[in-house]
């Protein structure tokens, strides 16, 4: 087998992921201009009306579009009705933070779900975290509080909007 087509797939993948963060990051400054107009709930609300034409779109250009009952049937009603408000809830912190704190601020504190992965793996999966993944997790965990700096003037309670949403997430 040859390296060229495992190349092209890690390209493909790279980019697939940076043109996600980019997305994902005009989303975020799109966010931050219209909170002066909008409250969270309607952006939340408008972004996922919207969001779901890209969504359609993608399957339909797929051919995974099918409106068979069977493949509208849900297997786990109860987990998909839990996902979708734990991610609802995510949103609404996510967007209440970008429109009180400065956005570096909010992706530097987003990226705390690292830990939350990590800690429900452990929990839920049981799987096993070395040492040097503990130590990556202090480290972060220490960055974290430096950032929000408990008990000074500096601290409000909206900085942990961003890691309840990482949480949620």
């Amino acid at each position: 087998m040859s390296g060229a087509p495992i190349q092209l797939m890690s390209f493909k993948a790279i980019g697939l992921i940076l043109l996600t963060i980019l997305c994902f990051d005009v989303m975020s400054i799109l966010v931050r201009i219209l909170s002066a107009d909008y409250s969270a709930q309607e952006l939340s609300a408008y972004r996922n009306v919207f969001g779901i034409l890209p969504s359609l779109a993608l399957l339909i250009w797929t051919g995974e579009l099918r409106f068979k009952a069977s493949a509208l049937k849900i297997a786990n009603p109860k987990l998909a009705l839990g996902r979708g408000v734990v991610v609802a809830f995510a949103q609404l912190f996510f967007y209440s933070a970008l429109s009180q704190l400065e956005l570096a601020t909010v992706a530097t504190l987003g990226q705390t779900n690292a830990f939350f992965v990590v800690i429900l793996s452990v929990l839920y999966l049981g799987e096993k975290v070395g040492i040097w993944r503990i130590i990556a997790l202090v480290i972060g965990f220490a960055g974290v509080v430096w950032i929000l700096r408990p008990g000074s003037d500096a601290f409000s309670l909206v900085a942990i909007l961003p890691v309840a949403a990482a949480a949620c997430y």
